[in-house]
């Protein structure tokens, strides 16, 4: 069978499979496979081709089996199909309904389409509804009414943002303050009379923050002293120090913004408890029971998996405190004061917590001694864990407890903040007094001169100014290029607003006391550098730094290792990120560096997307793999095998991240690095929770080992099929 030059890539892909012995359903998969990856790759000098046209336009799709129209690698192909507004080829998709109704009506739920009414796609899938009313009518009736329920809380939003549309983003900041400490000692609740989480009310906040970001002018970031005092003055200080002067503005504002928070979480909450599901959890079945929208779950396994998720990754966080303790005492530094004696113990848990971190930084996600900031200055990592472990230490110390012990004596919030902003009145810093108030706010350049005594080193005895400035710059969300990014919709990999927590607006630093004492240092540098800035120089090398990492591990428990490997009998298999071989076990390895995702709207797209994709690669390298081990001499001498015959093969995708562990991608075992890690080193022990450290038993802190009968290369791969890591914490607690 010739190739047809009017044949379109993907046509002429599939002939080309067809001709080379592929049977139908096996190119129509890897013709699919293709376009999911983002094919045809162009030069710089070929013209831009719509990719989506090449594909939905070819002939082929017409003769898909049932099958392939069912498999998740359609289904995610044609959700894309549905999210795009460039191509449309509705005799196909006519088609394609009429013989997988199930298979379009995931596709459509997969697409997210629901919240997209006034798109053109929504106008085809209504169409097609019309032509197949008995397989569509249940699905859009769900969709309207999600649809009617998720316009209700916009325009409640909306109502609420107008009235913040005449502050400024230093003023809506301001009321972010007074809200959240007050929060601290008056709970705050959802409309819905739900109480509010902390982390419910940050993301909440968060978006508040973008929206202000996105319709704010350039002129919104020239921050003066004269502008500031001017504010404070009506928005802040009436609170602060009541006295005979009006305080109805911020009190009336104070309330808004309540009911703004109010507003945002309860769209958030729709978005993540309902249409996310929807959207995404095939065990979340939606129905009309009259007029009412309900949801039962035909399968719960999912929610216990991400709750399992958490739990483990607080023994996670224990176990690198536990990593760090040892790494403090190791240095010899135990028995020296840090700092002052009122602040030596609260010094010392940061440098534990910061050693921790970089141990965990380096182990699992191959960061070096030096990372480049936005802006290209080197920052010293440990210098940087350090020095916002240390701005915790502060905040919490003379923000957060001060407050709670005044509101101890006064009983009231408002009384409590003057109080904690009188005491900073009353402490002088050379000529300064202290700033106490719910927001503080520095010069730039004066906040880098602060931090230099955090920078103190060898090489710098007395610390370094272009140091301090890169830690600013490292930990820093300008927000004039935010609202730039924002009002390009350029939203992809933002960086949430606990994970820069120095606030950049203008030539000020803006710190927000009560945010900066709830900050989770080792998460925040993680998806930092994995997800906000990951166009990196470094990343390359921190990627094979991740493999040579876990390649270490293993051949210090005796296997045989080989890294990067790239099978020369095999088109399709590709580069090899590790080979390790003990006893007759031989591990195919699947590499995969990623962040912490935080909502399961990312984790269920990054299962979808990512994880369906390793678990196709993994697949196509254990094969090969397995046909060198029966073919090849030369490679069977570079794992020292001389008789392949018992030698089992497994393939295994490693991953950075916990999602999703130990559940099977195309008949292969996902499985995180961290748990590969602590099951070579059999160090499960250290697996706990943060707040059981240092309270134990003597006996409760023995290492049992994983590994009662010796290791072998099948004791390793029981403990990490059946979990054993896990098991044996998680049955003691």
């Amino acid at each position: 069978m010739g190739l047809d030059i009017n044949r379109t890539y993907f046509e002429q892909k599939y002939a080309s499979l067809i001709e080379n012995g592929y049977n139908n359903d096996e190119a129509s998969f890897d013709v699919i496979d293709a376009y999911l990856a983002g094919k045809p790759t162009r030069s710089k000098k070929q013209k831009k081709v719509n990719k989506s046209n090449l594909f939905w336009f070819s002939k082929f799709i017409w003769d898909f089996s049932e099958e392939v129209l069912n498999s998740d690698s359609f289904v995610l192909a044609l959700s894309w199909y549905f999210t795009q507004s460039f191509t449309s080829n509705f005799g196909l998709i006519a088609h394609i309904t009429k013989k997988s109704p199930s298979a379009v009506s995931k596709s459509i739920r997969r697409s997210e389409i629901v919240l997209r009414p006034n798109s053109d796609k929504w106008l085809e899938v209504k169409k097609l509804s019309e032509y197949f009313p008995g397989e569509l009518t249940e699905l859009m009736q769900v969709c309207e009414k999600f649809q009617t329920a998720h316009k209700q809380r916009l325009d409640l939003l909306d109502k609420y943002q107008e009235i913040f549309k005449v502050v400024t983003v230093f003023e809506l900041l301001s009321y972010s303050s007074l809200y959240a400490f007050k929060g601290f000692v008056e709970p705050s609740y959802s409309l819905d009379g739900e109480l509010l989480s902390t982390s419910v009310k940050f993301n909440a906040m968060t978006k508040t923050l973008e929206w202000k970001l996105s319709i704010s002018e350039p002129s919104s970031f020239k921050l003066t002293d004269i502008n500031i005092a001017k504010s404070l003055k009506v928005h802040l200080s009436p609170v602060v120090f009541p006295s005979s002067e009006d305080s109805s503005v911020p009190d009336s504002l104070l309330h808004q913004f309540s009911e703004l928070v109010q507003a945002q979480v309860e769209l958030n909450e729709f978005l993540s408890r309902s249409v996310v599901p929807f959207c995404f959890d095939d065990e979340k079945h939606y129905f009309l029971n009259g007029s009412r929208l309900e949801c039962k779950t035909l399968d719960d396994a999912g929610d216990k998996a991400w709750k399992l998720n958490g739990r483990k990754l607080t023994l996670l966080d224990g176990y690198w405190l536990n990593r760090g303790i040892a790494e403090f005492a190791s240095l010899g530094i135990a028995e020296k004061q840090i700092g002052s004696k009122d602040n030596h113990q609260r010094n010392q848990i940061a440098y534990i917590k910061a050693f921790g971190s970089a141990l965990q930084l380096n182990d699992i996600y191959g960061i070096g001694e030096t990372v480049s900031t936005d802006s290209g200055m080197d920052v010293n990592i440990l210098q940087a864990l350090l020095s916002l472990e240390l701005m915790i230490a502060f905040y919490s110390k003379d923000y957060v407890e001060v407050f709670y012990s005044e509101y101890e004596n006064t009983g009231h919030w408002k009384s409590a903040l003057g109080m904690l902003a009188m005491s900073g009145l009353l402490q002088k810093s050379g000529k300064d007094f202290q700033n106490r108030f719910p927001l503080t706010w520095l010069n730039w350049k004066q906040k880098a001169k602060n931090i230099v005594g955090w920078t103190v080193s060898e090489a710098f005895p007395n610390g370094n100014l272009k140091a301090a400035e890169a830690i600013l710059d490292f930990w820093s969300l300008d927000f004039k290029k935010w609202s730039i990014a924002l009002k390009n919709n350029n939203t992809q990999n933002l960086p949430e607003l606990t994970e820069r927590p120095i606030l950049k607006l203008g030539n000020y630093s803006i710190q927000l006391p009560w945010m900066m004492a709830s900050q989770l240092t080792g998460v925040n540098v993680i998806n930092n550098l994995r997800r906000f800035a990951n166009s990196r120089s470094e990343l390359k090398s921190e990627t094979s730094r991740i493999e040579e990492s876990l390649g270490e591990s293993f051949k210090k428990r005796g296997f045989k290792v080989i890294a990067s490997y790239i099978p020369l009998n095999s088109d399709s298999a590709g580069e090899i990120d590790l080979i390790c071989k003990l006893d007759e076990v031989v591990l195919v390895i699947e590499v995969k560096s990623t962040y912490r995702r935080n909502s399961i709207k990312e984790a269920l797209q990054y299962k979808k997307n990512a994880l369906r994709k390793a678990g196709l690669q993994i697949k196509r390298k254990t094969e090969a793999i397995t046909h060198l081990l029966l073919t090849d001499d030369r490679f069977k001498s570079l794992l020292g095998i001389t008789d392949a015959s018992h030698c089992k093969v497994i393939g295994w995708i490693a991953d950075t991240s916990i999602e999703f562990d130990h559940e099977y991608f195309n008949g292969f075992l996902k499985v995180s690095i961290e748990e590969m890690h602590i099951a070579l080193n059999d160090d499960a022990g250290l697996l706990m929770d943060i707040e059981e450290i240092g309270s134990l038993d003597e006996n409760d802190g023995e290492l049992t080992s994983l590994y009662q009968e010796g290791f072998s290369g099948e004791s390793f791969v029981d403990v990490i099929e059946h979990s054993k890591i896990w098991k044996s914490v998680l049955e003691k607690r």
